[in-house]
């Protein structure tokens, strides 16, 4: 299972130094792996900070370019030289406020499997369309159109409900399910692939989606940022597979 904490644009170096601490208390669990994905200032930071813990360091995106003339986006090339395992692509945030589109996640896809970056597509449908019952086919054409054509393993797909996300509210435990068995599904060919669940997971709801067979883990946002409520929904995830 994965385990991932996107820290959006919150914390600071400070804030690295105060995770450490806390995690003395912790037993890290080689089969629940931990990651946290802080602004990018703060990659290399954590890193190192975090070097003697078995915690995987996440970019919260990347640029479809490699390199080149664009001011203020970072290249796939140096999210890999920090150590970065993990990058998330497609963020609704992202989707929203930057306009990346499904054909710059599978380029930016593409470009981090290129440098052994492993990408966190987000998919997830919006209120309307739930409410116009389209969510499953909405799912599909998103990872069609968002997934590199060629790849063979080391995916992890996040299902994000776009109206689940920072409103306290989750989908239906059997609509999550129902959700992650048709990613699976488009995607069965895909060797060490991982689907997890991301909007409002808090330290309440987390046992009961770790409960379903087809959730291998979460992607965390406001609890990612309560590092005790963050850490004990990571024991949840311990326990599960006890």
């Amino acid at each position: 299972m994965l385990i991932a904490g996107n820290w959006k644009m919150n914390l600071k170096y400070e804030d690295i130094l105060k995770f450490k601490d806390i995690l003395t208390d912790l037993k890290l669990d080689n089969r629940v792996e931990m990651a946290i994905f802080p602004q990018f200032p703060l990659l290399y930071s954590a890193k190192e900070c975090l070097a003697n813990y078995n915690i995987q360091i996440g970019a919260q995106t990347c640029s479809s370019e490699l390199k080149g003339a664009y001011t203020g986006d970072v290249s796939v090339e140096i999210i890999s030289d920090i150590g970065c395992k993990y990058c998330i692509v497609g963020h609704s945030e992202r989707r929203l406020f930057h306009n990346e589109t499904n054909d710059f996640i599978k380029k930016a896809s593409n470009l981090l499997l290129s440098k052994n970056v492993i990408p966190i597509i987000c998919v997830g449908e919006s209120k309307e369309i739930k409410n116009k019952k389209n969510t499953n086919q909405f799912i599909i054409s998103q990872i069609n159109e968002c997934v590199p054509d060629n790849i063979s393993s080391n995916l992890v797909i996040a299902y994000e409900p776009l109206w689940a996300i920072g409103t306290g509210v989750i989908p239906d435990y059997e609509e999550i399910f129902n959700v992650h068995a048709i990613i699976m599904n488009e995607l069965s060919y895909i060797e060490n692939l991982k689907v997890i669940y991301g909007g409002s997971v808090n330290v309440e709801n987390c046992s009961k989606i770790f409960e379903l067979n087809n959730v291998h883990g979460a992607l965390i946002g406001g609890s990612s940022l309560k590092f005790k409520d963050f850490l004990a929904i990571y024991e949840s995830a311990v326990k599960q597979i006890e």
